[in-house]
C-alpha cells in the first residue's frame, strides 16, 4: 500500500464521528445528554471558581483533569473498531483491497492524532480558565498561570507519549470481542486497568521517588520528568509495543474472525 492511499484511510477514519446506532436516537436523547455534560462543565467550573476565590486552589491542580484521560483512550480505542459492528459495516471495511494490518493501522494512527488534538485542546483551555481566574480573582498572578502552563506541558507529555501503547492494547481487546478468542476479553480488561494504575502511582515501579499525584497537589515548581532518558525510553517502548498490539489485532481479524 502507498502513503498515500493509508493517510487516504487515516483521514476516513478520522473524520467518522461515532456509532450510527447512537446517532439515531432520538434528537431529544442527544440533547438531554448535551445537556447533562453542559451541566457537569459549568459544576467543574463553578467549583474551581469557588475554592479560588476563597483561596484555597493552586491553579497547577487544574490538572486534574488528567486523571480521566487514560480512560479516555480505552474508550477511544475500543470504539474505533466496536463502531464498525455496530453500523453494520464491518463486512465492507474487512473487505477492502487492503490488508488487515493496514485496516487497523489507519484507526490506531486517527486515533493517536486525535489524542494529540485533545491534548492540545485541553492545554489551550485550562491555560485560558487559568488566566480568567488569575485576572479576576484577588490572590492570582501571571506567575501562577505561568506555572499552570510549565506543569501541564510535561504531564500532557506523559499522556500523549504513552498513549500509543494504551489506544493499541485497546483495539486489541475490541478485536478479540469479534473473534474466537473472545473469553480472553477479561484477561485483557485487567491489563489495562493494571496498567493505568501503573500511570496514577506515577510509575512509582521504576521511579520510586516519584509521584505524580503528590506533585500535582503539592508546592513544587511544576510537574518534571524524574529521568527524562528513562522516561523517553518507555515512550520508545509504548511505540513498539503499539506496533506489536496492532499486528496482533490484524492478525486475529484476519485468522481467528468470528462471524
Amino acid at each position: 500500500m502507498s502513503s498515500r492511499t493509508f493517510w487516504a484511510l487515516v483521514r476516513h477514519e478520522w473524520k467518522l464521528k461515532g456509532s450510527r446506532r447512537k446517532l439515531d436516537r432520538s434528537h431529544g436523547s442527544r440533547g438531554g445528554r448535551a445537556i447533562y455534560l453542559a451541566l457537569l462543565v459549568l459544576v467543574a467550573i463553578g467549583v474551581a471558581a469557588y475554592f479560588a476565590i476563597q483561596g484555597q486552589l493552586q491553579l497547577p491542580q487544574l490538572w486534574g483533569v488528567a486523571i480521566g484521560f487514560p480512560y479516555m483512550l480505552v474508550v477511544m480505542g475500543v470504539m474505533m473498531l466496536k463502531r464498525e459492528w455496530e453500523n453494520g459495516t464491518f463486512g465492507w471495511w474487512l473487505t477492502l483491497p487492503y490488508s488487515r494490518l493496514s485496516l487497523v493501522g489507519a484507526k490506531f494512527v486517527a486515533a493517536w492524532l486525535r489524542t494529540v488534538a485533545i491534548a492540545c485542546g485541553v492545554y489551550v483551555l485550562i491555560s485560558l480558565f487559568a488566566g480568567i481566574i488569575a485576572l479576576l480573582v484577588e490572590g492570582y498572578s501571571s506567575a501562577d498561570v505561568w506555572l499552570t502552563m510549565v506543569t501541564g506541558l510535561p504531564l500532557l507529555a506523559i499522556v500523549v507519549g504513552f498513549s500509543p501503547s494504551i489506544l493499541s492494547l485497546s483495539i486489541l481487546l475490541s478485536s478479540t470481542h469479534y473473534t474466537t478468542l473472545r473469553p480472553i476479553s477479561p484477561i485483557l480488561w485487567i491489563v489495562i486497568i493494571g496498567g493505568l494504575s501503573t500511570f496514577y502511582n506515577g510509575f512509582t515501579t521504576f521511579f520510586p521517588n516519584y509521584h505524580l499525584g503528590r506533585r500535582l497537589f503539592s508546592d513544587q515548581a511544576g510537574i518534571w520528568f524524574p529521568n527524562p532518558g528513562g522516561v523517553a525510553a518507555g515512550m520508545v517502548i509504548s511505540w513498539i509495543a503499539a506496533y506489536l498490539f496492532i499486528r496482533v489485532a490484524a492478525y486475529l481479524l484476519e485468522r481467528k474472525l468470528a462471524l
